[in-house]
Parts: structure tokens; C-alpha cells; sequence
């Protein structure tokens, strides 16, 4: 049987049984193993939370409970994870789980440790804009860096990957991107700039762009999903972001809206902390990133992992716009033209 179409009925057969007998099925991890960072961008403040960190022996304690409950990729994500000098340990212990690895990274310190990456299943690289657009947000030299890190991936072939938030800055720099991607041959996930105030997205209000503004990039980005090959989420997604009512308000939690509300009635269920969680360099765990020092489950340190994961399962949060998030639950879901979409866009090259 051709993998893609193996990993695809293996996949909807998970969700089938999840949305049948409404049983939580843990099937991806995000770790946030450092909020350190060597950078300082414009819409980021997890460096300056100064959050402890778990242990090499505590997290592999983590990866082998995660893989222990069904889990099937973990993604690792910073602030920088190559900071952690032990990110190489982590990576293998994953992989020697038999569960995928993904890594998120700023793309300044890859080419120098390109080699400690060679297990990776996917390294995904943040890249808002071309040139000094994508500068103006992240620091100084960051867009050549990131140029390096693509040319040093594709060398030790790794699949890689670039991830884009949309601001006034970087949206009006989209046709250079979607010009650069293609010239590189790089799928790219687009998403938009969060900016309610919390303790985490530092300056983003800054570099916000007007609500109508937003919603036409997110209409111009559901017809290009159409006809584009490598921007990866869906026109589904794409559609329903840009119904949301206020951009400064990230998400929604039960009793916040009428039950005849069109976020509530056209969006999916969330499926945060049902079939994926996050886990914070302490080892804290919430339903996403979204719900981060909002919605805490347990710790996976004192509770272990099964029990700190069960403490989410009933969130209050029901919508948000992120259509990273957006994209999941409706697969998790299995609203068909996303299952579609991801089969075609995704399974056919990341794994």
C-alpha cells in the first residue's frame, strides 16, 4: 500500500474512533524546551518570562510517557531550541520511540549545527518576509540567516519547511515570499499576527494590522490556497479566520458568544488538549500555546504525563483565529476538504 495513503486511513481511522466514542487519542505534542532565545522579536515576550527548565533525564522521562500513550510527533519549539545543548539527545530519543520530530527554529544558529539535525523528520524555519521586511521584526541579519539554514538543510537533507506570520509589516511583502518559497521549492504555513494583551506576544499590538485589512489578507490567502501548491493549510481554514469579529481578541471561551454565532456555528470543535497539548519548559501543560498561563493542565513532572494531559480534557476555549489551530481541529475533525487538502499538500512530502 502507498505510505501516504497508509498513514492517511491510519490517521482517520484514529480520529473515527476518537469522534465516535468521544475518547481523547493523543496523537501529537508540542515542547517548548526553552524560552531562551538569541533573538528578540517584535511580537514575542516568552524570553523575558524566565520559565525553569526541565532536565535531559526529565524530558526523555516525558518523550517515553508521550510515546507510552499513542503519540505520534512531537514537535520541538522555543523560544530556541538549539540553545539546549542536549537537543540532539531529545531529538534521537523521539525517533528511537518511533515518533516524528519536528523542530521549529529562527534559522541564526542552523547552518553551524546543521549536523546535530541529520534525525529530524521536518525542521521548520520562521520566515515572515523577504529581506529587511522579515529584519524589521526579527533583528538584523536574521532573513540571510534563515537563507543559510535553508541551503544547509536541503545539503544534510532534512525536509524543511517555513512558517510566516502576517503583520502590517510583512503582508504587504506576500507576492516576494510566495515568489521566494516557489524559487526554493519550500512549503510554507501562513498564519496572522496574534495581539490580544497577555504575557506573551510582547509588541505585537504595534505591528497589527487594521480588522478589514487582516480579513482581506486571509480572503487573498483562502484563493491562493487554492491554486498554489506550497502553501499548505486550506481554503477552509483561510475562510473561517477571516470571519473572526475582533483581532485583538485571540480566542473564545464557552458562554463568551451566542450559540447562533457564525465563529461558533461555521468553526470546528477545538481539539486542544484532547488530541494534542503543549508542554512549557517546566513542564506545565496546556491545550495550545493560545491558552498558555490561562488554562493549565498538570505538570508532567509531579503528575506524569497521562494525568497532567487528562487534566485539559474538559477547557473552557471553543474559537480562536490562528489558523495553525484552526487547521488541526478541522482535520481532527475530519471536515473533508481539509482531510483532503492535507493528504495532497502535506502527507505527500512530511511525515
Amino acid at each position: 500500500m502507498n505510505m501516504r495513503v497508509e498513514k492517511a486511513l491510519r490517521y482517520t481511522g484514529r480520529m473515527l474512533r476518537n469522534i465516535l466514542f468521544q475518547e481523547p487519542t493523543l496523537v501529537f505534542a508540542k515542547i517548548h524546551t526553552t524560552f531562551r532565545c538569541n533573538l528578540r522579536c517584535t511580537y514575542c515576550n516568552l524570553p523575558s518570562l524566565r520559565t525553569p527548565e526541565l532536565s535531559t533525564g526529565q524530558w526523555l522521562s516525558v518523550i517515553d510517557q508521550l510515546a507510552d500513550l499513542g503519540c505520534r510527533r512531537v514537535t520541538l519549539t522555543g523560544g530556541e531550541s538549539l540553545l539546549r545543548q542536549d537537543l540532539p539527545e531529545l531529538i534521537r530519543g523521539i525517533r528511537e520511540r518511533g515518533m516524528s520530530c519536528l523542530l521549529v527554529s529562527n534559522g541564526v544558529l542552523v547552518s553551524k549545527m546543521i549536523d546535530r539535525l541529520k534525525l529530524l523528520n521536518t525542521l521548520t524555519l520562521s520566515l515572515d518576509a523577504v529581506g529587511s521586511a522579515h529584519d524589521a521584526v526579527r533583528g538584523e541579519g536574521v532573513f540571510e540567516a534563515v537563507k543559510e539554514a535553508i541551503a544547509a538543510a536541503k545539503g544534510a537533507g532534512i525536509p524543511v519547511k517555513i512558517n510566516s506570520v502576517m503583520s502590517v509589516k510583512t503582508a504587504p511583502m506576500l507576492d516576494d515570499l510566495l515568489e521566494f518559497v516557489e524559487q526554493n521549492k519550500i512549503y510554507i504555513t501562513i498564519g496572522i499576527l496574534r495581539s490580544e494583551e497577555t504575557d506573551l506576544w510582547g509588541q505585537a499590538v504595534t505591528i497589527k494590522a487594521e480588522d478589514e485589512e487582516i480579513r482581506r489578507t486571509l480572503k487573498r490567502l483562502a484563493n491562493l490556497s487554492w491554486t498554489n501548491k506550497w502553501i499548505l493549510f486550506s481554503e477552509t481554514t483561510y475562510r473561517y479566520a477571516a470571519l473572526w469579529d475582533d483581532f485583538l481578541k485571540d480566542r473564545y471561551e464557552t458562554g463568551d458568544l451566542p450559540e447562533d454565532n457564525p465563529i461558533l456555528r461555521a468553526g470546528p470543535r477545538c481539539h486542544a488538549g484532547r488530541n494534542y497539548m503543549t508542554i512549557l519548559p517546566d513542564g506545565m501543560v496546556y491545550p495550545c500555546i493560545m491558552t498558555a498561563l490561562r488554562i493549565p493542565g498538570g505538570n508532567v513532572v509531579t503528575d506524569g504525563v497521562k494525568e497532567a494531559w487528562r487534566q485539559l480534557h474538559q477547557h473552557r476555549c471553543v474559537a480562536c483565529y490562528i489558523p495553525c489551530q484552526v487547521e488541526q481541529n478541522f482535520l481532527f475533525s475530519l471536515k473533508p476538504r481539509v482531510v483532503k487538502n492535507f493528504v495532497k499538500k502535506h502527507l505527500a512530502h512530511f511525515h
